[in-house]
């Protein structure tokens, strides 16, 4: 069985319990037979809105290289989001993380990194 990890930043505590069977399903077959229509179509709208709010919010925190905001309230107001869709965000591993940003290094950038990892 997979495990969760809860961590509660107000208590300052953690703790790893059972995932319920439910976040195992992966079809929307499987999740409205386990929990109805209403309630799958509930959950997903929403999680659609922290997702747009998400949208909404990386674009009124934009700033450039001078600090200013890139856009405007009125500029993001008058945006036309009714097309507006989720998009699946691919996690990268701490390993691809590592190879991504080694690569864009000069040799001599990369060794000088590593070593200081080999010598710890």
């Amino acid at each position: 069985m997979s495990k969760i990890k809860v961590v509660s930043n107000a208590a300052g505590r953690e703790v790893t319990v059972n995932e319920p069977l439910v976040l195992g399903m992966t079809t929307v077959e499987e999740l409205v037979e386990s929990l109805g229509a209403e309630l799958v179509v509930s959950q997903v709208k929403a999680q659609l809105k922290v997702a747009f709010r998400a949208v909404v919010r990386r674009k009124i925190e934009e700033k450039d290289d001078n600090e200013e905001f890139v856009n405007t309230e009125e500029m993001v107001v008058a945006e036309d989001f009714t097309d507006w869709k989720p998009t699946l965000r691919i996690t990268k591993t701490a390993e691809e993380k590592a190879m991504e940003a080694l690569g864009g290094l000069t040799p001599e950038q990369r060794d000088a990194i590593l070593a200081q990892f080999n010598n710890a």
